[in-house]
């Protein structure tokens, strides 16, 4: 990759040390109009990428002003980082800046996020712009780690992705790059376990009727942490965001905060909270990822888990049962143990029709099964034995039906007897085995 200022990538400067607990107290800016204080600022560690470019231009910007120019004639992941430090852990910024595109392509576009090290959210991300774009103001809110840290990234193309592969061709300007506490720029909402930073023309119901919503997700995150005997994030309250940096289909990244795509049915979920019971599908999933084995012990836990969309509405299941929560489905709401009729759908369309079709919802009806004829408590003593097992100490497993087996085993020395024999036909196993191969 080549660089209009080379030493950059050995240039570290750490963010300014200001009192952040002032609601109105800028944390960081810079215009871009002086050179010295944009190689001061500003660092690069894009060395992974052959092709593309970094260049602090005096004239170009808002008004003419100095401004950065990134582009790339190839897909990649370029971006100029600045560090902060001495923030206040858990309060959340907003950073903001001027962009300006030029036929910007593929990826997640051009894009302002947070470098994740450290982070216990590692997507947090602006909106992705892409084609070309006159000067308009993007943002990105974020949560600092527990030291008080953050590195911002004004960049063209992200380091990873999802289905769109992250990185990304064209051109980009930056200018007036801003970072400031949130305010009361979002609808703020407490709980004993969780906040909520949602935009404000989404939230359409009253704080009662919020905090009665809340309180149910209190009530979830308990339910949790009594099946699996631990908590995520060292315990502390996990924060529920909206944020217009997911790409489209996506419902909420798990993660602290949990981002939850400012386009998708953020009005809907919370009047249907207010007016029917709902407790939200969606946002418990998000929540039953977050106390996977390895968002509560950390990398090197949980290997044996070879699905986690399936264990986090299996959490989300014992949950709505001992809670007699309810969350919608296909226009329907299920309430409690009924929410094994959900799962049954899936099991008649696949394993139950003959038919080996990868489905997780359908081995979760299965799962259910297993709690009908030995109660959840065999569930909560396998988890505990599974939550401890280091993934160095797990047997080799070369294929998730392996992996499948070896819950399935944990769970039966809870029960006394073996599962795989007493909940699963034959044939069942054959139909789950193929369809795991898929």
């Amino acid at each position: 990759m080549r660089l209009l200022f080379t030493y950059l990538a050995c240039v570290f400067l750490g963010g300014m040390s200001v009192n952040v607990f002032a609601q109105d107290k800028v944390i960081f800016e810079d215009d871009f109009n002086h050179s010295k204080k944009f190689e001061k600022n500003w660092f690069d560690n894009s060395t992974e990428e052959k092709t593309g470019k970094i260049e602090y231009k005096k004239k170009g910007g808002i008004d003419n002003s100095g401004c950065v120019k990134i582009s790339n004639p190839e897909r990649g992941a370029i971006r100029i980082m600045h560090s902060l430090n001495n923030l206040e852990p858990g309060k959340l910024y907003r950073m903001s800046a001027m962009m300006k595109c030029v036929g910007v392509k593929e990826g997640r576009g051009a894009v302002i996020y947070l470098n994740p090290d450290g982070l216990e959210q590692g997507w947090n991300a602006s909106k992705f712009v892409y084609d070309d774009m006159e000067w308009s103001e993007i943002y990105m809110d974020f949560v600092p780690n527990q030291k008080g840290e953050a590195t911002i990234c004004c960049a063209l193309g992200f380091p990873w992705g999802t289905y769109n592969g992250g990185k990304a061709l064209g051109e980009v300007y930056y200018d007036n790059v801003r970072v400031e506490p949130i305010g009361d720029k979002l609808y703020h909402r407490e709980s004993k376990h969780f906040i909520v930073s949602l935009d404000k023309d989404k939230v359409t119901i009253t704080d009662k009727q919020m905090d009665r919503w809340l309180a149910n997700l209190d009530r979830t995150y308990e339910a949790y942490k009594e099946l699996l005997g631990g908590t995520p994030y060292g315990g502390r309250k996990v924060m529920i965001l909206n944020t217009p940096g997911i790409e489209p289909g996506y419902w909420a990244l798990a993660g602290n905060p949990i981002l939850w795509n400012n386009k998708v049915k953020v009005t809907e979920v919370i009047e249907r909270a207010a007016n029917l019971d709902d407790w939200g599908f969606g946002i418990l999933h998000e929540i039953g990822h977050n106390f996977s084995a390895r968002n509560m012990l950390g990398s090197g836990m949980g290997g044996w888990n070879w699905n986690d969309e399936i264990f986090a509405n299996f959490r989300m299941s014992y949950a709505i049962e001992v809670c007699q929560g309810a969350v919608s489905q296909r226009n329907i709401i299920y309430r409690g143990a009924d929410i094994i009729n959900y799962y049954q759908i899936f099991y008649d369309e696949t394993i139950g029709s003959g038919v080996a079709k990868n489905n997780g919802d359908a081995l979760h009806y299965t799962f259910l099964r297993i709690k009908d004829k030995y109660g959840w408590d065999v569930y909560k003593k396998a988890f505990r034995t599974l939550y401890a097992i280091k993934d160095a100490d797990l047997p080799e497993m070369k294929s998730s039906y392996e992996k499948f087996l070896y819950f399935l085993s944990h769970v039966s020395t809870a029960a006394g007897e073996d599962v795989t024999k007493t909940c699963y036909t034959p044939e069942e196993l054959k139909l789950i085995e193929r369809s795991l191969e898929k």
